[in-house]
């Protein structure tokens, strides 16, 4: 079963980690998808901290993520 978790993953910390390897203990395929720059000022009215290019490179370096993909829409 494939499991899909969203989040700005911004200053990445161990919250973030454990979160994620709960996720992937659910299913046999973890797709993570990470908001974009724009979305998080739209949200939050200021910028992440590191941009959605470094945020992406983060979550793909993670044994327990499978695919990763900007989230550019709370739409469906």
């Amino acid at each position: 079963m494939r499991v899909i978790t969203f989040g700005t993953f911004d200053v990445f910390h161990v919250g973030h980690l454990r979160i994620l390897e709960r996720a992937r203990e659910l299913g046999d395929c973890l797709s993570v998808g990470v908001s974009t720059d724009a979305m998080n000022f739209a949200k939050k009215n200021r910028y992440p901290v590191y941009d959605q290019h470094e945020r992406v490179q983060i979550i793909r370096a993670l044994r327990c993520v499978d695919e990763v993909f900007l989230e550019e829409s709370m739409e469906l």
